[in-house]
């Protein structure tokens, strides 16, 4: 066994035109700074780079094509790995012999090979070839890969606040491979003499992987959802709350809105009404205006015919100018049958009754002058109402009921939300019982043959011992007596389970367990990756949850934690520290720090 550990160096993403690059030294490295500038994906890149299947894809990292990540081994030897961002196979280059080609590593690792990436690292830390415990029943064993390593090292913001072991991801198939991970840590000895059961009984161990890995996506889902179930259950009761008080808000709104459109129509109607009285009287107008101009026609042909017969009547009689015929001898009845007299006095009754019936239009041609005078007045006072109701239409109400149509389909659309992140967690318990059922029945099967799994009771107690010395090296509250439940497979710290406690204290807690085990593996010579990278352990001076992480607040725990780590992991160790919070100014000569400020005018404003 060799016991050599790794150091990070250097991480580079290269593009055409941009190249952004960050170095790290011996010791605790901290990389502080402001929110979403990068410093959970800088913890994520390096685990993109130790193996991970893929990269987070952020608007940040389109201009880069490549990431260059190099490594130091404690035993002298330099390398720099390459992987496109896209991800892939790697090639890995000694950067202490020049002029040699890079070397491809496969991606996928192969048990006891050194091509993939994986055995490469394993090799370097003394742990190629080693096999872990699969199933404790059937006696079963599994490669041991860098990426089993990988977890328990590269502590993520989401993965450090878990309530679950610092030791178990969770998932059911993986605990007994998980914990022979940490025994072979804790005691250099792998489970390669583990003879395979033979299976006599119905394998339902397809069923429970197959239940797992519909378990890993909908953790997927969840984390991308980023809130956990009490939280989304609180948050799905405040939106119908007020999705109530929208919807109360809405419906007034939208009766105001419909019965000012029924006044409008309303008014439609009457200025409709009105228009069309208006323009009948136009029309009645102008064909009473012909009929008068027609009287006034007949009235002067009719006095003409009366003056010219009382003309014709009182007349002397001559003889006639053309033949000389005595007025005695004219026939004035051989071409005119009428009798002026009589034609006379009808012309003058015609032109009385005329008269009479225009001056009755006159007084009907009146009347309707004024009743079009009151229509138009009508008409203008129906105007303007209509004007102001359309005007608060448009200007206030139409906008106020679109506003607040607008905000309560964001709050159904957001509770859709929420409601879905609730259902993948009704999913999971549901997929999390089925697997307990299977999982029991299977164990009701027979237990003969039983394989030991999980850490022996002498280094539990020891590892125990080392957490302790740690918690109180760094004040944390209360006497610090802690042991190791195996049935829970976590730590209780003081009586109480450590991830019974609030999301800030589970962060430290694990932060302690993980650096307990680099010096662990560090003081019994035994083999480790050497270094580690914890995002968020001070998580109760960022985001406390409950009272016991706001009590976190009020003692020296952030001061002396850093103290720590500045004093026992100055040179053999590697520590890197992402935080929101800086570190206190009275351990700041023990770090190397990096400070994200977010601003492009200050300083380094992010990672990429």
């Amino acid at each position: 066994m060799s016991n050599g550990y790794l150091q990070l160096r250097r991480i580079a993403f290269s593009g055409p035109k941009k190249l952004s690059e960050m170095t790290f030294s011996n010791g605790v490295n901290v990389v502080c700074g402001a929110s979403d500038t990068g410093k959970s994906f800088l913890a994520e890149a390096i685990d993109f780079m130790l193996g991970g299947s893929e990269l987070r894809d952020i608007p940040e990292r389109t201009p880069f094509g490549e990431i260059q990540f190099d490594l130091n081994v404690t035993s002298g030897e330099k390398w720099r790995f390459l992987r496109a961002t896209s991800g892939g196979n790697f090639k890995v280059k000694n950067l202490l012999e020049e002029g040699i080609e890079n070397e491809v590593l496969r991606k996928d690792h192969t048990h006891d090979r050194t091509d993939n990436m994986s055995g490469f690292l394993l090799d370097k830390i003394g742990l190629l070839g080693k096999r872990i415990l699969r199933s404790k029943k059937n006696g079963t064993t599994q490669s041991l890969s860098f990426r089993n390593l990988a977890r328990l090292v590269i502590i993520q913001e989401g993965e450090i606040q878990q309530t679950g072991s610092p030791f178990w991801g969770g998932q059911y198939t993986l605990k007994t491979a998980e914990l022979a991970t940490i025994k072979l840590l804790l005691t250099g000895i792998d489970d390669s003499n583990v003879v395979e059961a033979i299976r006599s009984k119905t394998d339902k161990t397809n069923q429970i992987e197959l239940i797992d890995e519909l378990l890993a996506e909908l953790s997927q889902e969840i984390t991308d959802v980023g809130e956990e179930e009490a939280g989304l259950k609180e948050q799905i009761n405040r939106l119908d709350k007020t999705i109530e008080q929208r919807k109360a808000n809405l419906n007034n709104a939208q009766a105001q809105f419909d019965s000012l459109l029924v006044k409008r129509r309303e008014l439609v109607d009457i200025q409709t009404v009105i228009q069309n009285r208006l323009d009948e009287i136009t029309n009645l107008m102008t064909r009473f205006d012909l009929l008068l101009q027609h009287y006034s026609v007949d009235i002067e042909r009719l006095t003409a015919i009366q003056e010219s017969g009382a003309m014709f009547v009182h007349a002397e009689s001559v003889p006639c100018p053309l033949c000389g015929a005595l007025p005695d001898a004219q026939q004035h009845d051989a071409t005119c049958d009428g009798d002026v007299e009589a034609i006379v006095q009808a012309a003058s009754a015609e032109i009385e009754k005329i008269r009479r019936l225009r001056n009755e239009l006159e007084g009907t041609v009146a009347d309707l002058e004024s009743e079009a005078v009151l229509q138009k007045q009508e008409l203008s006072k129906k105007n303007e109402e209509y004007k102001n109701i359309n005007t608060q239409i448009q200007e206030i109400v139409a906008p106020t009921v679109s506003n607040e149509r607008a905000s309560f389909s964001e709050l159904i659309e957001k509770r859709i939300e929420v409601q879905k992140g609730l259902d993948l967690y009704a999913r999971i318990a549901r997929l999390e019982e089925r697997k307990e059922s299977i999982v029991k029945d299977e164990s009701e099967e027979g237990t003969s043959g039983i394989i030991a799994s999980g850490l022996p009771d002498s280094v539990a107690h020891d590892f125990s011992l080392r957490v302790s010395k740690l918690l109180k090296a760094w004040d944390f509250p209360g006497d610090c007596f802690v042991h190791f439940d195996k049935e829970a497979t976590d730590f209780v710290i003081d009586g109480k389970l450590r991830g019974s406690r609030g999301k800030g204290l589970r962060a430290i807690t694990h932060a302690a367990v993980t650096i307990a085990l680099l010096e662990y593996c560090q003081e019994n010579d035994l083999p480790h990756p050497g270094f580690i990278v914890l995002d968020s352990p001070l998580l109760a001076y960022f985001k406390p949850e409950g009272d016991d992480d706001r009590q976190l607040q009020g003692t020296n725990l952030k001061e002396n934690f850093y103290s720590y780590l500045a004093n026992h992991h100055s040179t053999d160790s590697q520590i890197i520290i992402i935080e929101n919070q800086h570190p206190p100014d009275s351990v700041l000569g023990g770090l190397s720090m990096t400070v994200f400020t977010g601003n492009p005018n200050e300083g380094r404003q992010g990672f990429l």
